[in-house]
């Protein structure tokens, strides 16, 4: 203990530099503004900015860099809440119930809940780094292909969570749909799968594209016949006092708050999971916990604290995966492997044990840039909340050009953009029928997952495959959990029922 509050205090000596503050201040304000752009992920952003790195010192060329990803999942949110377009994949979950409250009048207050949310969930999630970045990377490691199919099978069973009632049945087709549609392309054994003979489609459907046809694109087309995103007699008043309003409402979810940092930083720790499935699981584990389960969807504000809190949480989980082991977290965290490299460092068991006092300074600096992002993002939000009293004739085309350019960015093939196109149109008829798009979007970012670790589990284990889902630890604690979430809505209303007798 005494040897990390000695880091600690060394870290905030070396960041005391202006230098280092102006890198944390620029990386910041570039993270939210490319996430607030539809399409425009935190990878794209490290990946062009990283030749700006090549000239910086290590310290401020890393503290750039981790701004930069950390700041864009906080400027997702803005326009996932205003304009129900997630201007990153991690705040797809925070449309459910930020947009209604927007169409409420209380755009303002959403986006306050959801910075609070983000930054309180990235504060506990580096504050667990600081204490528990070797066990837990040292963990991860042992995530295996059971593991990791258990774990996408875990986000499926979240989706009957996302609906209820007579929409259950809808909303479970939707997410079968989803995982045909993210089974599509090559297999890990070289086998081309319903490519059609595209070669667009051997790396699978884009998550990308996807997410901006089905929620930005065919809101686009929901805009048609309205002068305003939002009626006039509701419109969000562009408010400061909102936003703070809306930081006072997140903290009353204090359990919602540790629970969805705790589980995104577990989450992110897991290579390749990423922020969109720790959101998910948030939504779906605060869904069945809260007594106020029945009212999520419908601009509930502990919808938006448990993504939110996740979300941000997971960038935490996915630096300890990559600094502790050399295993990108994410794809972004690849492209921060790389500028360690750039800069002589190896990254891996060599670097905590022989750079220490580094990999602090690089914790404590993303400790900081939570306290940066907040104060940027209260700006940010008071002056995109303008964009709701722009008219839709003025308004629509502007968001299809940016959804244009967020599909057609992601790999410089208009191939993306006919796919944008086509899964809004799928998506708005879709909507005219109540199926659920979340639940197609997790399907598709779950697909590829489960296919593919299916797949390894049998070349790794053969016919034993069944049995290793249940002798190896790790799997037979997500075999329970699972288990345990399928039936758990069924038998709580039992428990209440005696409760109340």
């Amino acid at each position: 203990m005494t040897e990390i509050l000695g880091y600690v205090s060394e870290a905030f000596g070396t960041l005391a530099s202006i230098e280092t503050w102006m890198w944390i201040l620029i990386g910041t304000f570039l993270g939210i503004l490319v996430g607030a752009i539809p399409g425009f992920t935190s990878s794209m952003a490290c990946g062009i900015l990283l030749p700006v790195t090549f000239a910086l010192t290590p310290i401020n060329a890393l503290v750039f860099l981790i701004s930069v990803f950390i700041a864009t999942i906080f400027g997702g949110s803005i326009t996932a809440i205003l304009l129900n377009t997630p201007g990153a994949p991690e705040s797809s979950a925070s449309t459910f119930d930020g947009y209604q409250m927007t169409l409420k009048g209380k755009g303002c207050e959403a986006l306050g809940i959801a910075f609070c949310s983000s930054a309180i969930g990235g504060l506990i999630s580096y504050m667990i780094m600081l204490f528990a970045m070797v066990p837990i990377a040292r963990m991860a490691v042992k995530i295996g292909p059971t593991e990791m199919f258990l774990i996408a099978l875990m986000g499926v069973s979240i989706l009957a969570v996302l609906a209820s009632g007579a929409d259950v049945p809808k909303t479970l087709l939707s997410g079968f749909i989803g995982l045909l549609i993210g089974t599509i392309g090559m297999t890990p054994t070289g086998e081309w799968r319903a490519t059609f003979g595209s070669i667009y489609l051997a790396e699978g459907v884009q998550v990308v594209p996807a997410i901006i046809g089905f929620f930005a694109l065919s809101e686009v087309f929901g805009m048609v016949g309205k002068d305003f995103i939002v009626k006039q007699e509701v419109q969000t008043k562009t408010s400061v006092r909102a936003i703070l309003k809306g930081f006072k409402t997140a903290l009353r979810y204090p359990r919602t708050l540790i629970t969805g940092a705790v589980m995104g930083t577990g989450i992110g720790a897991i290579p390749a999971a990423g922020g969109t499935i720790a959101a998910f699981t948030s939504y779906g584990v605060a869904k069945k916990s809260s007594r106020h389960g029945r009212e999520f969807g419908t601009g509930f504000p502990e919808g938006i604290v448990a993504p939110e809190s996740a979300n941000n949480a997971c960038t935490g989980g996915a630096l300890m995966t990559t600094l502790a082991l050399g295993v990108p977290g994410s794809s972004t965290c690849a492209i921060l492997l790389g500028a360690l490299t750039i800069q002589g460092l190896t990254p891996g068991p060599t670097l905590v044990r022989d750079q220490m006092p580094m990999v602090y300074v690089l914790i404590v600096a993303a400790i900081l840039s939570q306290v940066v992002m907040l104060l940027m993002a209260v700006g940010a939000g008071f002056g995109l909340t303008k964009l709701l009293n722009i008219p839709t004739k003025i308004l629509a085309p502007c968001i299809m050009v940016f959804c244009i350019a967020g599909s057609f960015s992601c790999r410089n093939a208009m191939f993306d953009v006919y796919l944008m196109f086509g899964f809004g149109i799928i998506g708005f008829i879709m909507k005219q029928f109540n199926f659920s798009l979340p639940a197609v979007v997790l399907g598709i970012v779950l697909g590829s997952i489960a296919d593919n670790q299916l797949i390894r589990s049998y070349q790794l284990f053969g016919s034993g495959m069944l049995k290793a889902f249940f002798m190896r630890p790790i799997s037979l604690i997500l075999v329970v959990i699972i288990i345990f979430s399928v039936i758990w809505p069924y038998v709580s209303p039992l428990f209440r029922k005696k409760r109340s007798e």
